[in-house]
């Protein structure tokens, strides 16, 4: 049924997989509900849409005003998506968000990644702050965000009462405006790494993408171990990095591009290294070199160790740059 599993299956799986706890109908209001508990935040008119769809295929029956009920054929076709899903991993789908952007740095133009936190509106100023910091020290993947408020909606979300939420350009963009260029590029690892007086040492921490099913990097942020707090106000601290490899005749090109985005206002990229050698501490893989970029997710980390409530999607969709504005 649903193909190649592309963020619409996604929500339509979520919707089964609710359908099929509940014994009695569920309208769109619960459904809603209980799917930005699953970070897809959508309206009830995009939930309508999707169960319409799902109805006309036979996967969940109508019970008029009461709402609907998931049926048999329903029941099997998730058991096959799910089946399908505990064979993906993160890193498929990281890749295929990353090759999907069309941002070209020269132009400023095109959709880049996005992560999305939601937090209470009175925290805004607060995070939006701390991104400015970030920024200055160029360690924000991208100097720009967008932020939805109670009531709006964009791109099928919507934003509850005394809530916001800021999307932020995850880094995978970085990997994607590389790979456009022809570059293949190898997410290696999620992970932690000490800085002493603003310069990056070693990491502390790694965990690999290869096979997993769970993002690396918002395991150890959600952990609380990092110190980016302590770094902004010493130098010094644990900060969030992905590591990732590319081809050693590559280099030259991947450090021009890199150049353009900085130029751009771009930042995060602490470590490039020579072919062959370890970066950070990190051995590379035979006539490749290593990268190593801030998290897209390094503002929330530190949202979090100053105790603010945040719920983060990450990498969550892709969005027109266009669409968002500069961190002051």
């Amino acid at each position: 049924m649903f193909g190649e599993f592309n963020e619409s299956a996604r929500k339509e799986v979520e919707i089964l997989r609710i359908l099929s706890q509940f014994k009695y109908p569920v309208g769109s209001t619960v459904l809603r509900r209980e799917l930005g508990r699953r970070g897809f935040h959508l309206n009830d008119r995009t939930i309508r849409y999707h169960l319409k769809l799902l109805q006309a295929r036979g996967m969940v029956k109508g019970h008029g005003k009461q709402g609907r009920t998931i049926t048999v054929a329903g029941l099997e076709e998730l058991e096959k998506a799910l089946a399908y899903q505990r064979l993906g991993s993160v890193l498929t789908r990281y890749l295929a968000l990353a090759y999907s952007i069309t941002y070209d740095p020269l132009e400023n133009k095109g959709k880049v990644v996005a992560n999305i936190s939601i937090i209470k509106r009175k925290h805004l100023d607060k995070m939006l702050d701390l991104m400015g910091k970030l920024c200055k020290l160029r360690l924000l993947p991208a100097p720009y965000f967008k932020v939805l408020y109670e009531g709006e909606e964009y791109q099928g979300l919507t934003i509850s009462k005394d809530k916001v939420a800021v999307f932020t350009v995850c880094n995978l963009t970085i990997d994607g405006v590389l790979m456009k260029a022809g570059i293949p590029i190898m997410l290696r690892y999620g992970g932690l790494a000490q800085f002493v007086d603003y310069k990056p040492i070693r990491f502390v921490e790694l965990l690999s993408y290869d096979g997993t099913t769970l993002p690396p990097l918002e395991l150890l942020v959600y952990r609380g171990v990092t110190s980016i707090r302590y770094f902004l106000d010493t130098g010094s601290g644990i900060l969030p990095l992905n590591f990732r490899e590319a081809p050693a005749e590559a280099r030259e090109q991947v450090i021009n591009i890199l150049d353009e985005l900085k130029s751009r206002g771009w930042g995060g990229i602490v470590g490039i290294g020579q072919p062959n050698e370890p970066v950070l501490g990190v051995p590379v893989a035979m006539d490749r070199f290593g990268i190593c970029i801030v998290g897209g997710l390094i503002a929330e980390a530190t949202m979090k160790e100053i105790g603010v409530s945040v719920e983060t999607f990450a990498p969550h969709c892709l969005i027109p740059i266009e669409n968002m504005e500069k961190v002051a």
